[in-house]
């Protein structure tokens, strides 16, 4: 943040007043003040918003603070003006089981419903609810008041008891006919979301919907968080590091090319180093991609080199296998992860030897054969007492019948004499493997936004490849790569743009861009921006849509093209912010770089 913004505590509305006569008294300038009861994290998960079915069509529903909107749309789409509603024009939210009767495995399925009242009855006012500056851009309110007069024309009869937050009095209830919106699915963040909202509409009725405003005005720096990667002041070097880790969180193969093309990690000995290294010491790289890339055949070398670097030493062989699988998940059939323990029993036998006196339970490993068999005949025992088992009850009820000690001392004799592993170690063994899982398996991959990696901006664009097709993604700029997001995964993005070689600049104040963005949107023969509907989706382009559209383009007048991943090439790239603020903030950040 430069040293002339303003702080989320600090915003000023000096610029806004009104003209008065000499012989009154100046009135003091309008501060905005952040709400108290909302924070950045409730802001994110507003904005970010979630996904669900309305009229049993997928569609995102969000809030677009830069025009204090509720809005929802098909995914990839910018919302429609019928499906935006004011924010000032909301009641409250819920959200519960969509059919509290079912028996059949539906219950899990959640409706939130948004309630409103045209006249805005439904709500209690607050404090002054339109100080000066208050923005109602859109059309919202005529929106929603068209909505609740065709709920009334339809003669909806449905009555529904509607408490604000939860926190009326019994006298204050209101009465209304139907939702104005109303969600389904089946994720839990569908529940959250509804959650978020009512705290926002919560803070509007008891502090006054100028914190609305004040949100609007502060998005950048609510959007603006720390999440784990601290860089080094002016390292490239962190810089690349921080790189690869994305990258290799979003495709192993890649991220290991771009090992060995920015930091000079060319040899599988060099890439394994450094692959232990941000696993064990730094954190970071996705245990279950970690574990999938271990498990390719051309990646043999690099795991042994990785496990060399592990340090075992003091650890007994139960202890040591949870310390191996808290780095990564390893993928594939029992051969796979075979090859996998026999490759870290020659690493734990040579550790073991230097401390074979001291080691508890007492056990006394002829050769690293013996680790890898009891190792294995250990792994089968976790596989028997807790994996099987939880697949066995997702399946129906039956009776597996537990491994017992006794089973589990027999079965390891076959590979395995008492000389080197003692009864009392096998019985050791079976009580920590019993008490906790030695957890193997692939874990769900996280989304993007809790990868360790501190964005330089995030927050919705819109790309442009022309008045019949504009598509709205979630970007994220990130160590000079732009990440967009289809609404349909929070994972994998829908397409990566190295911006490195990159600058950017704001249509309207480049003549070349300008007409290229107008032919892009138009075609050649119309020059007129005002009021363009999309032939696609009937989309009505608002009249400040070109000053909020800017252009990408390499420094280099040679380079990659791209959104190859989206079938749409180019060298080029039109977006458009959500608003003008937020335009001048990525213009600014793709140029500057990282530094």
């Amino acid at each position: 943040m430069s040293d002339g913004e303003l702080g989320l505590d600090e915003v000023r509305l000096d610029d806004i007043s009104t003209a008065e006569p000499s012989s009154q008294a100046v009135a003091p300038p309008y501060r905005l003040e952040p709400p108290e009861s909302i924070d950045a994290s409730i802001v994110y998960k507003l904005y970010r918003g979630t996904t669900g079915e309305v009229e049993a069509q997928s569609r995102r529903i969000w809030v677009e603070f830069p025009a204090l909107q509720l809005c929802w749309a098909a995914f990839d789409r910018p919302p429609q003006p019928q499906h935006r509603l004011s924010l000032l024009d909301l009641a409250c939210c819920s959200c519960g089981p969509a059919n509290p009767q079912a028996t059949d495995g539906f219950s899990e399925l959640l409706r939130m419903e948004i309630w409103g009242d045209g006249d805005g009855s439904c709500r209690p006012r607050g404090k002054s609810d339109d100080g000066p500056g208050m923005c109602r851009t859109g059309q919202a309110p005529s929106a929603q008041s068209t909505a609740l007069s065709a709920v009334a024309d339809a003669g909806a009869t449905e009555l529904v008891q509607v408490q604000n937050g939860g926190s009326l009095p019994s006298e204050k209830l209101r009465v209304a006919r139907m939702p104005l919106l109303s969600v389904e699915a089946n994720s839990l963040a569908i529940k959250e979301f509804s959650v978020a909202l009512q705290k926002l509409l919560a803070s509007r009725d008891s502090e006054g919907a100028s914190k609305l405003e004040f949100i609007q005005r502060s998005l950048f720096q609510y959007l603006w968080r720390h999440q784990g990667v601290q860089l080094a002041a002016n390292s490239e070097q962190a810089l690349y590091e921080a790189q690869a880790v994305l990258a290799f969180n979003l495709d192993p193969k890649e991220g290991v090319k771009y090992l060995k093309g920015k930091l000079g990690k060319v040899t599988d000995q060099e890439v394994g180093e450094w692959l232990a290294q941000m696993s064990t010491l730094n954190g970071g790289l996705d245990p279950t991609l970690l574990g999938n890339y271990f498990s390719r055949m051309d990646a043999i070398e690099v795991y042994k080199a990785f496990v060399c670097c592990m340090d075992f030493q003091g650890l007994d062989l139960v202890a040591a296998l949870r310390k191996l699988f808290d780095t990564f998940k390893p993928g594939g059939e029992g051969q796979v992860i075979s090859r996998i323990i026999e490759l870290w029993a020659d690493r734990y036998f040579a550790q073991w030897l230097q401390m074979k006196d001291t080691a508890v339970p007492k056990t006394d490993y002829a050769a690293a054969d013996s680790v890898f068999s009891t190792a294995f005949s250990v792994i089968m025992l976790n596989t028997g007492l807790h994996v099987a088992s939880k697949k066995a009850t997702k399946k129906g009820p039956v009776d597996m019948g537990a491994m017992t000690p006794e089973e589990f001392v027999k079965n390891t004799r076959r590979v395995v004499g008492e000389n080197e592993v003692p009864e009392e170690a096998l019985l050791s063994f079976y009580q920590a493997v019993k008490e906790a899982e030695i957890s193997m398996q692939p874990m769900p991959r996280v989304a993007f936004s809790r990868l360790p990696v501190q964005p330089d901006i995030e927050g919705w664009l819109m790309v442009v490849h022309g008045a019949s097709d504009l598509r709205r993604y979630w970007a994220v700029l990130a160590l000079q790569r732009l990440y967009l997001f289809s609404d349909s995964s929070d994972v994998d993005p829908a397409d990566a743009c190295d911006l490195k070689d990159a600058s950017a600049h704001a249509v309207l104040e480049d003549a070349s861009a300008k007409d290229r963005f107008y032919n892009t949107l138009h075609g050649r023969q119309n020059k007129c921006m005002c009021f363009v509907r999309n032939g696609r989706d009937g989309d009505l382009l608002d009249e400040d849509f070109e000053s909020r559209a800017f252009e990408v383009s390499r420094k280099a007048e040679k380079g990659s093209t791209w959104l190859k991943k989206l079938g749409k090439a180019s060298s080029r790239l039109s977006l458009v912010a959500e608003s003008t603020d937020l335009m001048e903030k990525w213009v600014s950040l793709i140029t500057s770089g990282p530094y």
